[in-house]
């Protein structure tokens, strides 16, 4: 009986170590959750030049846009992993004119990757984007493809925008955050 109670108390203490173990890992991957931070703008002339790279939060950068650009989106998603597909789509069904139905805005699909190891993080993004137009004969499609954007070093007291994508004759800008 004696042999049994202490296979009993050793698998208890094997039990006990792996929930700390389990409960530190959890604590520690739940820290390193990450947010992505979209923006999309059009510009109100054309041929306005976006930078690449903007600091600042998202305050910040509209106001520091808003004499060039419209805001068309802003949208935050929290608790991206690793393989994420990020789906951003805001539109407008109408009945035009013709009696025709037509669709303006945006179905953009972003893959999250995260690409860190143990002495640094890397993070990027890629996707494709609908940009749809409103017109009397209906919906007219542009598809846009996102070239895969590294992003900056996630930190909680500084936001480095990337531009994503732009349409020069659409006057679209996409620009990405991470944190």
């Amino acid at each position: 009986m004696n042999n049994s109670m202490d296979l009993i108390f050793k698998n208890f203490l094997r039990l006990l170590l792996f929930q700390l173990v389990f409960s530190a890992f959890s604590s520690a991957y739940a820290a390193e959750e990450r947010h992505i931070n979209l923006l999309v703008l059009q510009a109100k002339q054309p041929n306005t030049n976006f930078d690449s790279i903007i600091t600042g939060n998202l305050g910040q950068l509209i106001t520091s846009l808003e004499k060039d650009a419209h805001v068309l989106i802003a949208t935050r998603t929290a608790s991206v992993q690793d393989r994420d597909v990020i789906n951003v789509q805001t539109d407008v069904l109408r009945l035009t004119s013709k009696n025709v139905l037509a669709n303006g805005g945006f179905n953009c699909r972003f893959i999250f990757d995260d690409e860190s190891d143990e002495d640094s993080a890397f993070y990027s993004i890629s996707g494709i984007c609908d940009e749809l137009t409103a017109g009397n004969k209906g919906t007219a499609e542009k598809k846009a493809i996102i070239k895969r954007t590294m992003l900056s070093e996630p930190s909680p007291s500084f936001n480095m925008w990337a531009k994503l994508y732009e349409d020069k004759s659409s006057g679209v800008v996409f620009y990405v955050d991470i944190d």
